[in-house]
């Protein structure tokens, strides 16, 4: 049986830098066509169909819904007649507005800040400079290079237990989210949590457990909220979601199976082998060539795949 490779990025810069710079990216899928098959994100319904891949092959997954993958990874993927699937946080989708790209431009392009922060800028400034507008997203669906997917409404963290493993100082090194967990602005001696995904567990919040059904609803909400955000603005039902951070609980799975997602996608490093439809491993795409040819390489055939996951649960 032919694995089937899923990666996943998150942002391409036009600088190196945080993430993958758009050589790497380019570098990369040149590689890829040159040792697997790129899938169309269909293949996941010849797979569940019963079909077979012929050859080893990649599917190519964005998480988030940046801005640059609209302006860089969009073009370099129509350069190598390569499709991918994104991933898009509902609620950071701009309202409207097409950028510049750099099919037909080369100034006046939009740069990414210098620091990973546009999520919690996001999240507590309401600045959603770095995402993609509704308008973006709906000609890279009709591009046909790109499929839409849920990744949540909300995408945060919450408390996932009671029990304390610090105390809040200037210098803490806490999550972006740690301030929405905690509900306020943190100040000196504030306790610090395990922290989980919003959809993947109760909340430990103002020292008591959500119940369960308020959890139970929450998720609820968050998953039909992204789902008809969708619908509403592209005109489609995803089947696609991807878990943040590749978290989620039993109960949060059969809501999303409820919902009508089909394809779940979480972090678990392992290739795909038509195993559980709701339960697809992903590869993260690292920035080092080195790195990449070895991860991919290592889950090409079926038996070092096998071994790949087995070292890496």
């Amino acid at each position: 049986m032919k694995p089937l490779i899923v990666l996943y990025y998150h942002r391409i810069l036009p600088f190196e830098g945080y993430d993958i710079d758009v050589n790497t990216f380019r570098w990369q899928l040149s590689f890829l066509k040159k040792h697997f098959d790129i899938a169309d994100p269909e293949v996941l319904y010849d797979l569940k169909k019963g079909k077979k891949l012929k050859k080893s092959s990649v599917l190519l997954t964005f998480d988030d819904g940046f801005l640059d993958n609209f302006v860089y990874a969009y073009q370099i993927l129509k350069e190598f007649s390569a499709k991918a699937l994104i991933f898009i946080i509902t609620s950071k989708v701009r309202s409207g507005g097409i950028n510049k790209t750099t099919e037909d431009y080369t100034n006046n392009l939009f740069i990414p800040a210098k620091e990973e922060n546009a999520l919690k800028k996001s999240l507590y400034e309401g600045d959603l400079s770095e995402f993609l507008s509704w308008d973006e997203l709906k000609l890279m669906k009709e591009s046909g290079i790109f499929e839409i997917g849920s990744h949540s409404h909300n995408h945060v963290r919450i408390f996932s237990s009671d029990k304390k493993i610090g105390e809040f100082q200037t210098d803490s090194k806490v999550h972006w989210s740690y301030e929405f967990a905690l509900g306020k602005k943190p100040k000196i001696k504030d306790p610090i949590y395990p922290m989980k995904s919003y959809l993947a567990t109760r909340r430990f919040f103002e020292g008591k457990w959500e119940k369960e059904e308020d959890y139970l609803k929450r998720v609820e909400e968050d998953l039909k909220t992204s789902k008809e955000l969708i619908k509403k603005h592209l005109g489609f039902d995803t089947p696609f979601l991807s878990w943040p951070w590749g978290e989620f609980s039993s109960e949060s799975l059969e809501i999303a199976k409820k919902l009508g997602f089909e394809f779940c996608f979480t972090t678990q490093k392992k290739a795909f082998f038509k195993d559980d439809f709701c339960l697809i491993g992903r590869i993260h795409a690292p920035k080092s060539k080195k790195a990449f040819i070895r991860k991919l390489l290592s889950n090409k055939y079926y038996l070092t795949a096998k071994i790949y996951a087995a070292m890496h649960k």
